[in-house]
């Protein structure tokens, strides 16, 4: 997609205005000239006119084409966030956002957790089954994560079969639950290639947001949980232990 910037319109807007005032100073001089070569009042008050007659449609045709740039600008800066194959935020822009809600979950002292899944087995759906069934299954991954999440937690997809969910305002029995949701639905999933099922699950580490904790760390929290749910036997969750000194954690309304 070509977008045109700010000002590339304004300049071409402006240049066209400036031809339509001269054309107007044209036709004055040459009516005026076609007379007998008196400034007449009346042709000069109707030169006069002409670029304001034009004007309207000109800042009518210049905020369209604003609005159009500033649309397009907006969508090309979301879609430079999002993963291309399944829709969701990519690592930088998933990064990015949880910081901020970090900062903000601190700011409020509301609880917030994060839980890392990794799709289990993975490499033998592609070498099994080709890429174009691995694409598929990172589909259904990401369709059953926003089905069991809110709008306003964050969904990414961090890695090639990794993806993550920051659960904003979730207190760890109720992310647990959530956690436990995804990890049943992606089992349960009609997942088939040449009309037979393949097995498919996704393994999930839960971390809870404590004092002193920044991002790096809840996500090596995070990692730690999931691989111990891939030693256990994987397509289950495990939670990260939390730190005995950070307290309780606080439920919102």
């Amino acid at each position: 997609m070509q977008v045109r910037s700010g000002r590339d319109v304004v300049i071409g807007t402006v240049l066209t205005s400036g031809l339509s005032v001269a054309a107007s100073i044209g036709l004055y001089v040459a009516i005026a000239l076609l007379r007998d070569g008196t400034l007449d009042p009346f042709w000069m008050s109707f030169a006069a006119a002409v670029p304001l007659l034009l004007a309207t449609p000109m800042v009518a045709y210049l905020l369209e084409r604003l609005r159009r740039l500033t649309r397009a600008k907006g969508e090309m800066e979301e879609l430079a966030r999002r993963d291309g194959l399944t829709g969701l935020l990519n690592r930088r822009a998933f990064f990015e956002a949880a910081e901020e809600a970090l900062r903000r979950a601190r700011e409020h002292r509301v609880p917030l957790t994060l839980l890392v899944l990794d799709a289990d087995h993975f490499k033998s759906i592609n070498d099994g089954h080709g890429h174009a069934a691995g694409d598929e299954a990172l589909k259904l991954i990401a369709r059953t994560l926003l089905a069991a999440t809110r709008q306003y937690d964050l969904v990414g997809r961090i890695g090639g079969e990794e993806f993550a969910v920051l659960l904003r305002g979730a207190a760890p029995d109720e992310a647990g639950l959530v956690a436990d949701r995804i990890v049943s639905a992606v089992h349960l999933a009609d997942f088939r290639r040449g009309g037979r099922p393949v097995p498919l699950s996704v393994s999930c580490g839960i971390a809870v947001l404590e004092p002193g904790l920044d991002l790096d760390g809840l996500f090596a929290r995070a990692d730690a949980a999931l691989y111990a749910a891939k030693r256990a036997g994987r397509g289950r969750t495990r939670t990260a232990e939390r730190d005995p000194a950070a307290g309780p954690v606080r439920r919102t309304a």
